[in-house]
């Protein structure tokens, strides 16, 4: 499932200024949810997971990590750009010559097709998050079973 929220149509060029506003303030509005998510994965895995990991899982925990700091760095990118999207809107809807109209609908559709790609990435990362939860604790279970 492909996340896009511009129908196929000329839309984008067809739209109005309040209407792109609207769309880009829930872009904005889903990737302050999205960085509040990756803090949150980021200490599950620094705080829960590196204490419980065994030789096993270090590996993929790692990796995991790594993929975590590459898109948290493509995140707050991404976070800059809407907001200046936004405020670019702001601008032309107060005043519709402050900026040329064709660039800023070209700008808005390069956004959206960032956007696009950084939750396929993103829904990627979760879930290889929650197969390494699993996985951890799994082993877990089995080591308190075995223990007890």
């Amino acid at each position: 499932m492909e996340f896009r929220s511009r129908p196929k149509s000329n839309y984008l060029l067809d739209a109005e200024w309040q209407e792109l506003h609207a769309l880009t303030s829930h872009w904005q509005s889903d990737t302050v949810f999205f960085g509040d998510e990756l803090r949150f994965i980021d200490l599950l895995i620094d705080k829960y997971f590196t204490s419980l990991v065994d030789k096993e899982n270090i590996a993929v925990t790692k990796e995991v990590a790594s993929k975590l700091s590459d898109i948290t760095k493509t995140y707050e990118s991404l976070y800059k750009k809407v907001s200046k999207h936004l405020r670019h809107i702001e601008n032309l809807m107060v005043d519709p010559f402050a900026l040329d109209a064709s660039a800023f609908r070209h700008e808005h559709q390069m956004l959206e097709d960032e956007l696009v790609a950084f939750v396929k990435s993103f829904r990627d990362i979760k879930h290889r998050v929650f197969q390494l939860t699993e996985r951890i604790v799994k082993t877990e279970k089995q080591r308190h079973l075995i223990g007890s």
